[in-house]
């Protein structure tokens, strides 16, 4: 993703701490350090009310950022009116109807994962207008009517991918080359078009590579990733490697390799996104990388750049929350354990001096 001057890149610990160390300090006069975990004394930033809504519910990627979100809630004293999503990622309509409903609700602001990058514009202008601060997390919308955009650069994020997955296929085959495909969860998401750019773009690195097939599971959560995988297997029973963009895609593919009996000696996986059943994939070498994203910090950042908007101080208007290739090799290090496990970060969030 390009970024303009309104930008930033800030390391996971800076944006949080920072976003919620002022948001506090503009409610309370409390002498808050950054050394151990506390909730702020009551003040006058306890009065803010905010609604927080991912794409669904239904997902350890959006669980792991809703748990974000409500750290800062605690730590902040917040009014937090609702932490909800739809019943899934393609139900587009029916989170349009949970922003309608939040703005009913008239709260200071609300933090959004917009399930479309087109579909939600009306209804975050429609909020954006009636005065509701909006911070965007995760997927960009159409739309310049919001206060803060907290994301992966998912361009980098697809790159990234294409330099993991060929340099498991030249681990495993003595050279980068050979077949490979990708699948996508859901056409028209921001955030995947971009990942797929990304995977494209970055696999003209290796001109030993060749792209045989891209699918698309229309959104599906049930069947339809792991078929669209094992059609591949068997139109290209000589694939040196898949990519799949998103956690659902990735679930897909381990469950159809492993339907396929596909040798995880000779044929690479890499995907975006963990959970626990994929990480121990990711351990057992049955994945060869898993691309990691701070959702943890998107939610909390959420949260905390919310206040700073809805305070009336100017936010910028991008923040790049990272992105990581988690691999067999390094799954146990300390960063990869803290991105998988943000609740074992001591020094996340607000802290009193000791």
């Amino acid at each position: 993703m390009t970024v303009g001057k309104a930008a930033l890149t800030l390391s996971r610990r800076t944006l949080l701490q920072t976003g919620a160390a002022v948001g506090v300090g503009l409610g309370s006069a409390s002498a808050l350090g950054l050394a151990g975990c506390a909730k702020p004394a009551k003040s006058a930033i306890g009065a803010l009310r905010f609604l927080f809504i991912v794409k669904t519910v239904n997902s350890d990627y959006w669980q792991t950022c809703l748990s974000g979100g409500k750290h800062a809630a605690e730590q902040l004293g917040l009014q937090a009116l609702q932490f909800t999503g739809a019943n899934s990622e393609a139900n587009i309509q029916a989170q349009i109807a949970l922003v309608e409903d939040a703005l009913a609700k008239k709260p200071d602001f609300i933090v959004l994962a917009p399930t479309s990058s087109t579909a939600l514009d009306s209804t975050i202008e429609k909020v954006y207008k009636a005065g509701v601060k909006v911070v965007l997390i995760d997927s960009a919308a159409n739309t310049t009517s919001y206060d803060t955009f907290l994301a992966t650069d998912n361009h980098a994020g697809g790159l990234l991918a294409a330099k993991t997955l060929a340099e498991a296929i030249k681990a495993k085959t003595g050279a980068a080359s050979g077949q490979v495909a990708y699948s996508t969860f859901l056409s028209g998401v921001g955030s995947l078009t971009l990942r797929d750019k990304g995977f494209v773009e970055g696999l003209k690195a290796y001109p030993g590579l060749e792209l045989v097939a891209h699918k698309d599971a229309a959104g599906d959560q049930s069947t339809k990733p792991i078929g669209i995988v094992s059609d591949t297997l068997t139109r290209f029973p000589k694939l040196a490697g898949y990519f799949a963009d998103s956690l659902i895609t990735l679930q897909g593919a381990v469950t159809a390799f492993r339907e396929n009996r596909v040798d995880s000696a000779k044929v690479s996986l890499v995907g975006f996104d963990p959970s626990p059943q994929l990480v121990r994939e990711l351990k057992n070498k049955k994945i060869d990388g898993i691309i990691l994203q701070d959702n943890y910090q998107m939610g909390y950042g959420g949260v905390a750049y919310g206040v700073l908007a809805a305070a009336g101080i100017q936010t910028p208007k991008f923040i790049n929350t990272g992105v990581t290739a988690a691999t067999p090799a390094n799954v146990d290090s300390e960063d990869i354990q803290g991105l998988l496990n943000p609740s074992i970060q001591r020094r996340v969030g607000l802290h009193t001096p000791a």
